[in-house]
């Protein structure tokens, strides 16, 4: 869509604004994995990488095990696609047109 290039700057904003507070406090404190999971997948999405799940999780500042009990979870609210542990991690259409409308939504500096 011509305006994901600007809700995904969006959702870079939100994710180097939360990499900030990792720099200074325990990740563990904020536990929003799921959410930053999307946010990265959105990003991802916006610019044509694809991201495995070790990859995504990585991301998101958490072990394997906290990772993938979170993508499980996404897979069954129907965010991401249905998938086998290992496999590379995509945003239903559903999760994208959510997305976008959040994005729409938010004001960043």
């Amino acid at each position: 869509m011509a305006n994901d290039q600007h809700r995904a700057e969006i959702a870079a904003k939100l994710l180097a604004d939360r990499e900030e507070r990792y720099a200074l406090f325990p990740n563990e404190i904020f536990d929003e994995y799921a959410w930053n999971m999307l946010l990265h997948l959105f990003v991802a999405m916006n610019t044509a990488n694809i991201l495995s799940e070790l990859e995504l999780i990585r991301l998101v500042h958490t072990s394997t095990n906290i990772g993938q009990r979170w993508l499980y979870q996404l897979a069954k609210d129907g965010q991401v696609e249905p998938r086998r542990a290992g496999d590379d991690v995509t945003l239903t259409t559903e999760a994208k047109i959510k997305l976008r409308q959040y994005l729409d939504t938010v004001q960043v500096k």
